[in-house]
């Protein structure tokens, strides 16, 4: 028997899932059914850019060449005991849940609300352990009217969209047998009223000094291109390229996944100065998440809005739809996986709406007027 390492491409391409093959198929000690490959629950990114991201796929590939060495060793003694410790290990809901956020490299702030779903779940589980099994359509229900009836909408909503992520993502890894999330329905949000600049606040900001050039500047290329600041933190020199139509990014993006082209304007370019390599915006993370430049910056401006650093592409949103930029082309820049995402703007939409209401006119000259408001 033979134990091989394999790799899976997962998230799109973005992430590789590492499993052992055993050929012949193993029998399983508790069930006799033959098993064809094991879990190992580790994962690697693709082509990672960071130093942080190489040591990590460095250590996770020596961990993972030494667990298929040991289970070759126990293949060749004829010891299958390991297959059910794997497929314990893999069952365990809570701990692939926390392996899960700890394997993904997201914004503090999403990474503190995957957290903050997980103590939800425990909350609404008890002292039991759970497992993968347990989890089936009438568990996913009684979650669901759990939050519920216990915080508003929107933020159920966000709580449960957590919990089905990674519950879809138990399916690509194979610990699943079917995407029981589509049994039942999201949480719908409620549509709220978001902050955005206007054309004359963003000149304001531009003029505004702030003890962070980086911070500053990131931010207003954010209300020029529509980028979240998690995609920013990373974006490279390199990332930014020019055609025969003009300067563009493509990039994965960190909350969805998915790779967007993003065409970037002349005056966007312009904003960054001279070309440098490496890291665009350097110690973004920190200037945001660790230091008082931001709020500074807002205030000194005399924009009284509570403007965050997700305000930048709320603004390049809603002056885009302000300027009619069609609503679909929109959302593909936005790098939105369907239209009704975008159409948080609707509000927008509704105002260019009243402008085109008054495009046909007639010119029913002064006695005209004057016979329509005797016959009303």
């Amino acid at each position: 028997m033979k134990a091989t390492l394999r790799a899976r491409l997962i998230e799109n391409g973005a992430r590789e899932s590492l499993r052992l093959d055993i050929y012949p198929p193993a029998p399983h000690p508790e069930t006799g059914r033959l098993t064809r490959w094991v879990n190992l629950g580790l994962y690697l990114h693709v082509n990672p850019r960071t130093t942080a991201a190489r040591q990590e796929n460095k250590e996770t590939l020596t961990l993972a060449n030494a667990i298929q060495a040991k289970i070759q060793l126990q293949l060749q003694a004829g010891q299958y005991g390991f297959l059910i410790k794997s497929n314990h290990t893999a069952a365990d809901f809570f701990a692939y849940y926390k392996k899960y956020v700890e394997s993904k490299d997201c914004a503090p702030r999403t990474t503190s609300n995957y957290k903050a779903t997980l103590l939800h779940l425990n909350s609404f589980n008890g002292t039991r352990p759970l497992y993968l099994s347990d989890i089936n359509k009438k568990f996913i229900e009684d979650f669901r009217a759990f939050l519920l009836a216990r915080m508003r909408i929107n933020t159920a909503s966000g709580v449960f969209t957590n919990f089905r992520t990674v519950l879809n993502q138990a399916y690509r890894d194979g610990l699943l047998k079917s995407r029981i999330t589509e049994l039942v329905p999201c949480i719908g949000q409620e549509q709220t009223k978001f902050v955005y600049l206007t054309q004359d606040e963003l000149n304001i900001l531009y003029r505004t000094p702030c003890k962070s050039a980086t911070l500053k500047k990131a931010a207003l290329f954010s209300a020029m291109t529509g980028m979240r600041f998690s995609d920013l933190r990373y974006l490279e020199w390199s990332d930014l390229q020019k055609d025969d139509s003009g300067y563009f990014v493509y990039f994965k993006q960190q909350k969805t996944g998915g790779l967007n082209y993003l065409p970037v304007s002349d005056h966007a370019y312009t904003l960054l100065g001279t070309p440098g390599k490496g890291i665009l915006f350097p110690m973004l993370k920190s200037h945001i998440y660790g230091s008082p430049y931001f709020r500074r910056w807002i205030n000194a401006s005399g924009i009284e809005k509570h403007v965050t650093f997700h305000t930048f592409r709320h603004t390049f949103a809603t002056l885009q739809l302000l300027g009619n930029t069609n609503l679909k082309t929109l959302s593909e820049m936005l790098g939105h996986k369907n239209l009704e995402t975008t159409m948080i703007y609707a509000h927008v939409i509704d105002a260019t709406k009243r402008t085109a209401a008054n495009v046909v006119k007639i010119d029913f000259g002064p006695d005209e007027k004057d016979k329509n408001k005797e016959s009303m």
